[in-house]
């Protein structure tokens, strides 16, 4: 495969084209209907209608999901040998992309067909939450009444899922859908607040995959009482 220049006028037999430049034999639009892009002709990002988040790379995570999408995309383009990819957007739906690239001095955009789209989905996390379910319960317990609306504000500062509050006598019952969040915001209650802490696990149901039950772990903080 070579590029044939020269200052003289060159035919395109493909098209019948006279032009300064020919690549692979061809003008530069035959070259580029000719040439193929190799690309997935399906990509999709997954974005939760509740909590508005993406997944990507194998978590939930706030982003753009358009932006994202085009990363993925772009990553999986593979142009011609000495052709450089300038841009990728989105054409007029769903059903195809514009690819810019450049070849020597030529400027080239294809129109590329397939199933590029952002998915519509509601995460496990906000699937557990719209079902009031939750993986974790945490008991506040204490004299201060001010102790259970202090203990939520460094639950909150991990933007958990919260299922639902339930106010007790003596406090509150805080149910998680995150098991390592629940933990972590003990830790700090425990750490802050001066309480006592004890946890205990209740089994409800059967993890096939993994073949061992399914755990549900209540944490209970006591604050310590002054004297």
């Amino acid at each position: 495969m070579g590029y044939s220049m020269s200052i003289k006028s060159k035919f395109c037999p493909e098209c019948g084209k006279t032009v300064k430049n020919l690549y692979e034999s061809n003008c530069i639009d035959c070259y580029a209907e000719n040439s193929k892009v190799k690309i997935p002709n399906k990509k999709n990002v997954l974005f939760c209608v509740k909590c508005e988040q993406i997944f990507n790379k194998g978590f939930w995570t706030n982003g753009d999901s358009n932006k994202i999408l085009l990363d993925r995309i772009k990553k999986s383009v593979i142009l011609p040998e000495k052709e450089k990819l300038i841009s990728v957007r989105f054409g007029e739906d769903e059903s195809s992309i514009k690819i810019k690239s450049k070849l020597e001095s030529e400027l080239i955009v294809r129109d590329v067909k397939g199933k590029f789209e952002v998915k519509k989905y509601c995460c496990p996390a906000c699937s557990r939450e719209m079902g009031v379910d939750y993986l974790a319960k945490l008991q506040l317990r204490s004299k201060d009444p001010n102790f259970v609306e202090n203990a939520l504000n460094y639950i909150r500062s991990s933007k958990p899922k919260i299922s639902k509050v339930e106010y007790v006598a003596a406090g509150a019952d805080i149910y998680l859908v995150n098991q390592q969040i629940a933990r972590q915001a003990s830790r700090r209650i425990k750490k802050h607040f001066n309480c006592h802490i004890k946890a205990s696990y209740k089994a409800y149901g059967w993890d096939k995959e993994k073949d061992r039950p399914k755990q549900r772990i209540t944490i209970l903080l006591k604050q310590k009482e002054r004297n």
